[in-house]
């Protein structure tokens, strides 16, 4: 199992959740991982990458071997894939190693020039899933029913978070998270990592940190096409557009 890595140029998305009934991601991550290898960067899926708490057979058959293909042409090409285990995909924790098409791990301590960036899903953050496991596992099942019958629910739940963001108590994490991500990335900046990269939440965003780092979350591919770029020790989040010179900039 790899944790240590050191990669120059690399890329990291999150969420994409392929199998799941509702992600559409995999028209747009494809061409945008094709692209980022041929410019020369690694790449790293954050977590949750495919479905398997709310997976749809039909879905993963139709997302899922296209993504494998295309990764191990990734890796043909010289370049690294490292993909992070979260908790909708858990039980890839028992492949922790390298599977030829890519390296899966729990999470990561990336060097990259001279800074150290940690990654990882984030999910062990989230309040609501440490303290009530059980709950969570029933009703993470169920809401994938509901998926499937109301696709257009997940907006909602989005907007509900952004808006109930506004309203806690403690300020400064970015919006539509609990404060335990900000706690959290505030915690493992005074450990030494000037960047700290999680996703789970599918909500975009980076904030500077207490401790002079900064936290990042390239959100969710189900909703948006953030993703996090590390080169040469420059730390960014932006959006791809399927513009082919967009990572040249």
């Amino acid at each position: 199992m790899i944790t240590a890595v050191h990669s120059e140029k690399i890329v990291i998305i999150s969420d994409l959740h392929l199998g799941n009934p509702f992600s559409n991601a995999r028209k747009n991550v494809i061409p945008f991982l094709r692209h980022s290898a041929r410019q020369g960067y690694d790449i790293c899926i954050n977590g949750d990458g495919l479905e398997i708490a709310q997976a749809s057979f039909a879905k993963v058959a139709f997302d899922v071997p296209e993504l494998l293909r295309t990764l191990s042409e990734i890796r043909q090409m010289g370049r690294e894939v490292y993909y992070i285990t979260g908790n909708h995909d858990i039980a890839l924790e028992h492949f922790l190693e390298d599977w030829g098409t890519m390296k899966v791990s729990p999470f990561l301590n990336l060097r990259s020039g001279p800074m150290r960036i940690r990654i990882e899903h984030g999910h062990i953050y989230d309040p609501f899933f440490v303290k009530n496991a059980a709950l969570y596992e029933a009703l993470t099942h169920f809401a994938g029913y509901l998926l499937k019958l109301q696709p257009k629910l997940y907006h909602l739940w989005i907007s509900y978070e952004k808006w109930k963001s506004r309203w806690r108590k403690r300020k400064g994490g970015i919006r539509g998270e609990h404060p335990a991500f900000r706690e959290a990335a505030d915690e493992l900046s005074r450990r030494g990592f000037d960047a700290i990269v999680f996703g789970h939440t599918h909500h975009p965003g980076e904030i500077a940190l207490e401790n002079g780092g900064k936290y990042f979350n390239p959100g969710s591919w189900m909703l948006s096409t953030h993703y996090v770029r590390v080169d040469h020790g420059n730390v960014d989040l932006l959006e791809w557009k399927n513009i082919p010179s967009r990572l040249n900039n």
